[in-house]
């Protein structure tokens, strides 16, 4: 075959342009077009058409496909010129609407904004485009749509994505507080969303209305309900914060009784979040009420409650609960507990008054109580015979503290000395005395028993 000329090679070159762009243009070139958008080529697609739109091709579908790729590389005038004239063509096209919506949302228009999300509600009316347009009429503060919009789908909301609760507020904020309350209350009937902790700002929101309504005892009846079915403290402390001001007293108190019992850990939280916020008559209730809910307690457990009372500025409450723990049968480990907790937190002073109530048993099985008493009625002699009978093996550090410090005051430095010499040399001696015998024993000049108490100390530091 002959060697084909430059001119000759010149002309094949051109015909191939011709032809391929001949091909483009032809049906195949939307094969292409898909092509080039699944690979996210839009400054291709956009170097392709512009030509073609500005040689005055009118096509719909490629109006809509150059103004897509304008909008994906930011080009968003660009995209909204193209879109307008695609809808012009095609104007019952609800995704162009919602398209050029997105658009002008990006050119922070939003009053064009909210026009294209009408339109393509008003055309395909989906409740994505409508959550959408009712998002941007709360913006807007244009309540009277925003509430039309969502009564108008009102048997598409749930509450699990707070549009039931949206559309309650809203009938609320325009005086229709009936309104939300059947909204509200025919969501009870419905399926409960996954987990059911998306129910609490509804059913809040509700036992609110139905408090301001008069309701009251319908709101505790489903507020006792619904604490049971939640089964998360912190939901149960807001229902309750929820409505306890506006709600009478003897009400509040029940759905706090309520909550107490299913969440007694909480019970002290409850009563100072309720006494901070101004519920001081229902704080009170639950201080009053614990005696009778807790009949066995812990030390730890009437510790907190004795605080919880001081904090509160309630400590007729203590003497109250206390009164009844004598009058009932109780052990006398019980009794113990209560009187060794209130000379804590209030005193040994405060036990004064009941002391002849007191079981004769408490007073020998806590001797370091019985002593604390009798320093404070003045009676050195019964103090010191009542330390004599402390096992301070058993006893923890702050009672050995207290035990000490009842010893120094009512002997001579010599003679308690002399006590704790003979526990030491008996093997009898906590580690943490150590300190106040080896002070007392330098001051007293007893160099040997000084030095050996010394001795013992370093063992223990080590």
């Amino acid at each position: 075959m002959e060697r084909m000329t430059a001119p000759a090679r010149f002309i094949i070159l051109v015909i191939g342009i011709v032809v391929g762009a001949a091909v483009f243009l032809a049906p195949r070139g939307n094969e292409q077009l898909a092509m080039l958008q699944d690979e996210d080529k839009h400054a291709q697609i956009i170097a392709l058409l512009e030509p073609r739109v500005a040689r005055g091709e009118n096509d719909p579908n490629l109006l809509a496909t150059l103004g897509r790729a304008y909008g994906e590389v930011g080009s968003y005038q660009r995209a909204i010129e193209l879109m307008e004239r695609y809808t012009s063509l095609r104007p019952d096209d609800a995704e162009a609407y919602a398209r050029l919506a997105k658009l002008y949302g990006k050119v922070n228009d939003v009053t064009r904004q909210i026009a294209m999300l009408e339109r393509s509600v008003a055309i395909a009316p989906t409740l994505a485009r409508a959550i959408d347009l009712a998002a941007l009429y709360r913006q807007e503060n244009q309540v009277d749509k925003e509430l039309a919009l969502l009564s108008r789908f009102e048997s598409e909301l749930t509450v699990g994505n707070g549009l039931l609760l949206r559309l309650a507020e809203l009938h609320a904020s325009t005086g229709d507080r009936e309104g939300a309350i059947d909204i509200l209350m025919r969501s009870e009937g419905l399926p409960a969303p996954t987990p059911l902790t998306q129910t609490g700002d509804a059913r809040i929101f509700l036992a609110r209305l139905l408090v301001e309504s008069g309701r009251n005892a319908e709101a505790v009846r489903l507020g006792k309900e619904w604490i049971l079915q939640w089964h998360e403290p912190w939901l149960a402390d807001r229902l309750l914060r929820g409505i306890v001001l506006e709600s009478p007293v003897a009400d509040a108190s029940e759905l706090a009784d309520a909550v107490a019992a299913l969440h007694p850990e909480i019970r002290f939280f409850l009563v100072r979040g309720l006494a901070t916020m101004g519920a001081k008559p229902v704080a009170r209730h639950l201080l009053s009420t614990w005696v009778k809910e807790n009949p066995s307690p812990s030390a730890n457990e009437i510790a907190g409650f004795l605080s919880a009372c001081r904090e509160q500025g309630e400590p007729e409450i203590v003497w109250q609960a206390f009164g009844e723990v004598l009058r009932r049968p109780a052990s006398n480990d019980l009794v113990a507990r209560y009187s060794e907790a209130i000379a804590a937190e209030f005193g040994i002073g405060a036990l004064a008054p009941f002391w002849g109530n007191l079981p004769q048993e408490v007073t020998e099985q806590r001797p370091l109580l019985a002593a604390q008493l009798a320093f404070h009625e003045n009676n050195p002699a019964l103090t010191k015979w009542l330390l004599g009978k402390v096992d301070l093996a058993t006893v923890g550090t702050s009672y050995r503290r207290t035990w000490i410090d009842l010893l120094m005051a009512v002997t001579s430095p010599a003679d308690a000395f002399g006590v704790l010499r003979d526990l030491r040399r008996g093997g009898r001696l906590p580690p943490d005395l150590l300190p106040q015998y080896a002070r007392l024993a330098g001051e007293l000049g007893q160099e040997i028993e000084y030095r050996a108490a010394l001795v013992d100390l370093g063992r223990n530091v080590h």
